[in-house]
Order: structure tokens, then sequence, then C-alpha cells
């Protein structure tokens, strides 16, 4: 006898969905937030030139890591949508271990930076990201069990 859930395949990836728009939308606020952090790691500005005592290589990191990972938390939520408009739910599952590594890279740097560089304005944008992160770990794994509920 099967194990039926209470809830659909359909309902799984729209809480995926819904978490990692809740990640971009966090990781928006806090760049926002604190564009002039970024514009000194980058090295815009003139007092603080990159590679200075005040201004070292490693603070690149940040932005280069935030800026990669706003690219793939688009393209998975991309691949998600088209995967339920082509009527193949069960294949919308296929990046969910890269999103998890890619989520928690983004989750353990932006706490680091915000500890490191004592920026005031990371802590809301760090609580979003851990409940899109807790709503994400708490969907269960989309089933493929061979029928038109999909």
């Amino acid at each position: 006898m099967a194990k039926h859930r209470r809830i659909s395949n359909k309902a799984i990836v729209i809480l995926k969905i819904i978490s990692a728009l809740g990640l971009l939308f966090s990781c928006c606020l806090y760049l926002f937030m604190n564009f002039d952090s970024f514009k000194n790691d980058l090295g815009l500005n003139s007092d603080m030139p990159l590679g200075s005592a005040e201004n070292p290589w490693y603070h690149l990191v940040f932005p280069i890591l935030l800026i990669l990972g706003f690219c793939f938390v688009i393209y998975y939520v991309g691949n998600m949508i088209i995967r339920v408009e082509a009527k193949q739910i069960w294949k919308a599952d296929n990046l969910f271990v890269l999103y998890q590594i890619v989520f928690n890279g983004l989750l353990l740097v932006t706490i680091w930076r915000w500890f490191l560089l004592d920026l005031s304005n990371a802590l809301f944008p760090s609580i979003i990201m851990i409940i899109s992160g807790t709503l994400n770990l708490c969907t269960p794994k989309i089933i493929d069990n061979n029928n038109q509920d999909f």
C-alpha cells in the first residue's frame, strides 16, 4: 500500500520557489542597505583603494560571491518555473543540492561579513535569509510516482 502525502508535488515546488525568492530578496535588501560598503569592497571609493590596508583584497570575495549567488538563485527559480510549466515537476528538484550549497555559502558569508564589519543593516536581511532557509529545509523532496498529479 502506497503512502499518500498531504502535500502535492506542485505545492512543494511553489514552497521552494517562495523560499528561493525570499533568499533573493534578502540578498538584494542586504546589498542596497549597505551599498557604500560594497562600493568600498569593489575599490570604487578613491579614499580606500582596493589592496590598501583599509581595504584588503579579500574584501573583494564577498561581493563576487553575492553576485554569483544572485545569478544562481535566479537560474534555480527559472528552472523550477519552467519545469512546472512543462509538466515535468519531478525534474524541478535536480538542482536542490547545489542550491543548498549556494544558500549555506551565502548565509555564512553574510553573517561572517556582518560580524566582521559590524554592519548595522544586516540583521533584518539575515533573519529573512534564515526564515527562507528553514522553509526550504522543511519542504519534503519531490517524488516521481508516475501519475498525472504532476
